[in-house]
């Protein structure tokens, strides 16, 4: 029985049944999407622009005359194969033969190459062989030549996924006609090993989830080929199981618009139904599967088909849709996961009041270029094999930032894609007008070493309360002498963000804090500033430094996504929001509050720390953060960490949380106290009191709260005592995060 490549996880006449049972609906946008290349063709000469789509068109017309046998996919397979080896070379605008165009065409062309070969003409059939022969050999050759320098050990970059991809679907096409090809096949399996091996564990891409939705399509793309024709598995990786969830926190209340850190062409061409499907089947992910069924029954597919940027684009991706949908996963609401999560390794925090499409989200962001791996990794691979495989030019000098959306409005936005990758455009510092990294270029990171990079120290939530701490001195110029850029970031569910910044130098500095926005904002009164979007109202207010000045500047940011289209320009405008105490100073500290609700909010009066309180009617949170080793000590409220945060509705506290810290005091009343520092958040819901404690060396915790309780550390059960005395439970929590449920 035939074999076809990329098809043998199921006979031909498997392929049809499904196609007309449980995989009908993905058969039936296959075959539109096959129907839409009937009546036209590439230009007769080689454009300039991007030729991947012809990849695309060809896969989907020749899996479309397959499981069809309709004779008019056949005939337009053949004259979109001939036009495209009727060009002399893959590519025209940027590096021709050797790219993003030649990979697109190996893959779409290989496959349609192996799928048609009998019901091609001979001479069409061998012309089409001859012309993958010549264009795969000029691919393999340079990354031969190239090795170490570009995409050819460039792990972390999209085109080193791509050109590999493309390189191994026409080997296996070839292999039994073109021996040579099978050391285009063993490079390709060595680098994707390697490229795996290197990718973080918690699913994150440095170069944003636009590239994302382009780029990580190839790991499933070639892992699911070498397994079809070798039996080898490289879907046990932790990127890969992981990779749904950095997508999918990145999206904004209304799942569409995202948190576009890196290179975004813009803020919604970022989902992919393909790469859904996949991972839901690979890894019985729920939530993917949900997600999928979800954009088509509110119609985002259809949108994003016709409107989205990346390209070749979703609709072109329709044959790999129908191939990996797996109907049998089982679809998961979203709803039922955390409001937060953490990407450690990009050093991104994710958070939201809901799963909802009014509610709020802010992503925070503090790094190392690449992210932590591949920074440091690369870098370990340039000093020992004198190589230059770190490629950061889609990555931003944006440690520190964050981006903050309500419903469909953005409060603090993020530039997107740009053509030169600056500070100012992001809501960061800035420091005498400099920013961070070697920004002004394309590649902000290029010729820098290890010794740079900033980086995220904590986060600790509950429900829909977070902290985020992140630390960016290192991302500065070491002349600038600057000791400490500490940010850390309180997200008080829908209600405010709290903002507070530690800047210390050993020579004075002007100092700004940047708030980016879409539209100019107002200020009103000495303080506050009017921030609005849409149907959102927000208020800023400044309470530290105590004396301040401020300046509104506009810029356009302006980008060319691909050289392959010279003439493509994205462009939009931004404004931002400056403050800086009016001279220079050595250390400074800002205290910034956004108010989404319309609290009153003033400073509170504080023997230890800065405190900050939001009141509307009975709702009041009280807000704090140490300036040295002291806590935070004020009428009412005695904590001996470094930050505090707490919501109380009438007389009871609510919500609790603060790290690095042994004790707790509200009102006078001890409510938490442990034997060394550790973070807590601590909730009261219908079930009672929940703290969930964070001991990185374990240790002994008091929680006010009623019995009977519980302990689970770890997923184990601990022995817990009461004091009726003080109204507390006492219980040794391990090392690691606990959770103690009091009645």
């Amino acid at each position: 029985m035939r074999e076809y490549l990329y098809l043998k996880r199921h006979s031909l006449e498997g392929w049809r049944r499904l196609a007309e049972s449980t995989h009908a609906p993905q058969a039936q946008r296959l075959l539109k999407q096959a129907e839409s290349h009937h009546d036209s063709l590439p230009p007769l000469e080689h454009p300039s622009d991007s030729i991947t789509y012809i990849g695309t068109a060809v896969l989907n017309l020749a899996l479309a005359s397959l499981l069809t046998g309709d004779e008019r996919h056949l005939r337009s397979a053949r004259r979109w194969i001939g036009r495209a080896i009727s060009y002399p070379h893959w590519g025209k605008e940027r590096m021709p033969d050797h790219d993003l165009d030649a990979a697109w065409l190996l893959f779409g062309l290989g496959l349609g190459y192996d799928w048609l070969k009998e019901a091609l003409p001979p001479d069409e059939r061998e012309a089409l062989r001859d012309k993958l022969i010549l264009q795969g050999q000029k691919l393999y050759d340079f990354a031969l030549a190239s090795a170490g320098n570009w995409w050819s050990s460039a792990y972390w970059q999209n085109h080193n996924w791509i050109c590999y991809g493309g390189l191994a679907t026409a080997a296996y096409a070839l292999c039994k006609e073109y021996s040579p090809a099978a050391a285009w096949a063993a490079r390709a399996r060595d680098n994707f090993i390697q490229s795996l091996a290197y990718m973080p564990e918690d699913g994150s891409n440095y170069e944003g989830p636009v590239y994302w939705r382009y780029g990580v399509i190839w790991f499933l793309i070639y892992a699911d080929l070498l397994q079809q024709e070798t039996g080898e598995d490289l879907h046990d990786s932790e990127f890969l199981k992981n990779t749904f969830y950095y997508r999918l926190y990145l999206s904004g209340p209304n799942l569409i618009d995202t948190a576009n850190f890196g290179d975004c062409h813009d803020r919604r061409s970022a989902h992919t139904a393909a790469v859904y499907a996949r991972l839901a089947g690979l890894y019985d992910i729920g939530e993917a599967q949900w997600l999928y069924h979800h954009f088509y029954a509110s119609g985002e597919w259809e949108r994003e088909g016709a409107e989205g940027l990346v390209k070749p684009g979703l609709r072109a991706e329709a044959g790999l849709e129908f191939l990996w949908y797996q109907p049998a996963v089982e679809a998961s609401p979203i709803k039922n996961l955390p409001r937060s999560r953490v990407f450690p390794d990009l050093g991104l925090v994710t958070m939201r009041s809901a799963w909802a499409a009014d509610a709020v989200s802010m992503a925070f962001k503090c790094g190392a270029p690449n992210g932590l791996k591949a920074w440091h990794s690369g870098h370990a691979l340039n000093k020992g094999r004198g190589w230059q495989t770190l490629s950061a030019g889609h990555d931003h000098p944006d440690a520190n930032s964050f981006i903050l959306i309500s419903g469909d409005d953005y409060l603090a936005v993020d530039d997107g894609y740009a053509r030169e990758k600056r500070s100012r455009n992001h809501s960061t510092l800035l420091i005498d007008g400099r920013g961070q990294y070697a920004g002004g270029g394309k590649n902000a990171f290029r010729g820098l070493d290890e010794r740079w990079g900033a980086r995220l120290e904590a986060c600790t939530a509950c429900d829909d309360v977070v902290y985020a701490r992140g630390e960016a001195a290192r991302a500065y110029d070491p002349d600038l002498a600057l000791r400490q850029f500490t940010r850390e970031v309180l997200f008080l569910g829908g209600d405010a963000v709290a903002l507070r910044d530690t800047v210390q130098a050993d020579a004075p500095h002007r100092y700004e804090w940047l708030l980016q926005m879409d539209g100019p904002p107002a200020r009103e009164g000495d303080r506050c500033f009017s921030l609005e979007s849409g149907e959102t109202d927000c208020r800023l207010h400044a309470l530290q430094p105590v004396d301040f000045c401020h300046r509104v500047y506009e810029q356009e940011i302006t980008a060319n996504p691909t050289s392959a289209k010279p003439d493509w320009i994205i462009s939009s405008t931004q404004y931002a929001l400056a403050l800086s105490p009016p001279a220079p100073v050595c250390d400074c500290n800002f205290f910034i509050i956004m108010d989404l609700a319309g609290f009153a909010i003033e400073s509170r009066r504080a023997e230890r720390g800065l405190l900050a309180s939001l009141v509307r009617d009975e709702r009041h949170w009280l807000v704090g953060f140490a300036t040295g080793k002291d806590g935070i000590l004020a009428e009412g409220l005695n904590v001996d960490g470094r930050w505090f945060a707490g919501r109380r509705s009438g007389e009871e506290w609510d919500v609790a949380l603060a790290g690095d810290v042994t004790s707790i005091w509200l009102d006078g009343a001890l409510h938490f106290a442990a034997d060394r520092p550790v973070d807590v958040a601590m909730q009261r819901t219908t079930a009672g009191t929940v703290a969930n404690v964070s001991a990185p060396d374990g240790a002994w915790i008091r929680v006010k709260g009623k019995p009977p309780g519980s302990l689970s550390p770890n997923g184990r059960n601990g022995k817990l005592r009461y004091d009726t005395l003080t109204g507390m439970a006492w219980v040794q929590a391990p090392a690691g995060k606990s959770e103690l449920v009091l009645g």
